[in-house]
């Protein structure tokens, strides 16, 4: 066995334990975070005198002794060493959901979110243990007068609020400062609303006849209530004609790959699953003609081995969130100049949720919706199945008047 080391005094050195050359004593240690620290003192036992000209202080072994009940208690008390940026890079590596940990995109989004507003702001350095209320909320106020909107300040809302549960569940602190402090912060969170049955037929009606690309595109979004970026990446290996069946097993990322560059990739989907997802005769069509026109839309594409791209971007270019949602706001700023129904703030998302909405109105079994939707489970589904309009609630008196009739 190797010697243990020694001070100066000949005095035998626990693990962890060194003397520097100015005589100075440190201990180092590693906390359950997994964070490297160093203490320090001019003395190794309370019994030591303190060099002359030194500053007075607890000696090593007694700060050593502090750590260990600190450690013993479950970490209580060591809320002080670590910022809320530390705090945030613990929980994006260890936060789990049914004991799955977080997909990569989702760590990807929310590091991406959090480095936007909050690793550099005064809040993102601070001590975890200072955090207050007060705190959150005038960080909420800065990200409205940026004009950033109630919804993604909702967002943040969240993810702290998460971040701090996680440091009270390690009993770094105590309580959560996030909690009530959205109330302080004026906005209305807008729901995702499904166009109406007039609004769907009107826009499809418009966008047939003066742009039929966009038309494609949103009329497949509808029938298949694909996430865009499963929309952006879908090929021609996935698709089934014969049996009308569209593989959704990846999905077509743009993200950053050092420094400011940004480039596209295939990702596994969002939950990890492969979807068989049936055609609509409206899917079959917008199909049908696409892969009439294959050799003049087609372009010489290849992202991580895939190719023969479905849609592209009204320039050529492949698909993204921000770009095809740009497409779509213009196409329907032309629609609402001469439309009966006018559509107000529309994105992808609201594609995928009219699709889901009509599906839910014409009785399709939830756990069938849920599937097709690739949600995690029937609650979220739920949020869109339950979603009742005053179309629909007529609908459905009309529908339950119907089988009274019928069983009399």
């Amino acid at each position: 066995m190797a010697d243990r080391r020694k001070d100066h005094k000949g005095r035998t050195l626990k693990v962890g334990e060194s003397q520097r050359k100015d005589l100075s004593y440190q201990y180092r240690y590693t906390d359950v975070l997994g964070k490297r620290h160093t203490i320090y003192s001019w003395r190794l036992l309370p019994s030591d005198k303190t060099p002359a000209g030194k500053k007075d202080d607890k000696s090593l072994r007694e700060k050593e002794s502090e750590i260990e009940l600190m450690l013993s208690q479950g970490m209580t008390g060591l809320g002080t060493e670590f910022t809320l940026n530390e705090m945030f890079e613990f929980y994006i590596s260890n936060k789990k959901h049914k004991g799955r940990k977080l997909t990569e995109n989702t760590i990807r989004n929310y590091t991406a979110m959090y480095s936007k507003h909050v690793s550099d702001s005064i809040l993102g350095n601070m001590k975890i243990s200072d955090i207050r209320k007060i705190n959150i909320t005038y960080f909420y106020e800065q990200l409205q007068e940026k004009d950033i909107s109630y919804g993604t300040i909702s967002f943040y809302h969240k993810l702290l609020s998460s971040v701090f549960n996680m440091a009270i569940d390690n009993e770094l602190i105590r309580n959560n400062p996030t909690k009530r402090a959205l109330e302080t912060v004026e906005g209305t969170h807008q729901k995702r609303e499904a166009l109406t049955r007039k609004q769907q037929e009107g826009l499809l009606s418009y966008l047939y006849k003066h742009d039929r690309d966009i038309y494609r595109k949103v009329a497949f979004l509808i029938g298949t209530m694909c996430r865009v970026s499963e929309f952006a990446g879908l090929t021609w290996e996935d698709i089934d004609m014969k049996n009308r069946i569209i593989t959704i097993d990846h999905q077509l990322q743009y993200k950053k790959i050092g420094g400011d560059n940004f480039d596209f990739h295939i990702t596994s989907t969002k939950n990890t699953h492969t979807r068989k997802i049936p055609m609509t005769d409206d899917v079959y069509d917008v199909l049908s003609e696409l892969h009439k026109y294959y050799f003049i839309l087609r372009k010489d594409y290849c992202v991580d081995g895939k190719k023969d791209f479905l849609f592209y971007s009204k320039s050529g270019n492949l698909l993204n969130i921000t770009s095809f949602n740009y497409e779509l706001k213009k196409a329907v700023e032309k629609y609402n100049e001469t439309a009966e129904y006018k559509i107000g703030k529309i994105s992808a998302h609201t594609l995928r949720h009219t699709g889901c909405t009509r599906d839910a109105e014409d009785g399709m079994d939830i756990k069938v919706l849920q599937y097709i939707m690739g949600h995690s489970n029937t609650q979220i589904t739920n949020n869109v199945y339950n979603h009742v309009n005053e179309e629909r609630a007529a609908s459905e008196v009309v529908n339950v008047a119907e089988r009274r009739r019928n069983r009399a």
